[in-house]
């Protein structure tokens, strides 16, 4: 009779109840994690002066103002490259310039879409202008 194996058995159940607790954590650590609201896909840098709202309001002006065709809305990645806010009176407006570009087409050169937003308890979008894709205003 072999002493061994069972040790050597046990061992490897060892291991592989340690490496599954360890995913188990790892799995529960980046569940936390969001990438950004869930009605608008722009990713914007963590912690920018855009708020929630704001970020949703451009992305229904994407969806809305933009000629982009629905399957292209889900091809692509939208990007807030550059996000600025400043108080003007009683109102906030926001500039939002934004990257949308095929990951996987690098030959297909990105659209860029440049908005401004004024937040005065409504939300108006007052410019928009783009490249490579048509925008109405």
């Amino acid at each position: 009779m072999n002493v061994i194996f069972p040790y050597g058995e046990a061992r490897r159940v060892g291991d592989a109840i340690r490496w599954m607790v360890g995913l188990a954590l790892i799995l529960c650590a980046l569940a936390g994690f969001r990438t950004g609201p869930t009605d608008a896909r722009i990713l914007f840098t963590v912690g920018t002066d855009v708020p929630r709202r704001v970020q949703e309001f451009a992305w229904h002006t994407i969806e809305t103002r933009c000629n982009f065709h629905r399957y292209e809305l889900e091809q692509r990645s939208f990007w807030a490259y550059d996000a600025r806010a400043r108080r003007v009176d009683a109102a906030v407006v926001y500039s939002i310039e934004i990257l949308a570009e095929v990951p996987w087409r690098k030959w297909e050169p990105p659209a860029l879409i440049e908005m401004i937003i004024l937040d005065d308890g409504a939300m108006r979008l007052t410019a928009l202008k783009s490249s490579f894709i048509t925008c109405a205003p």
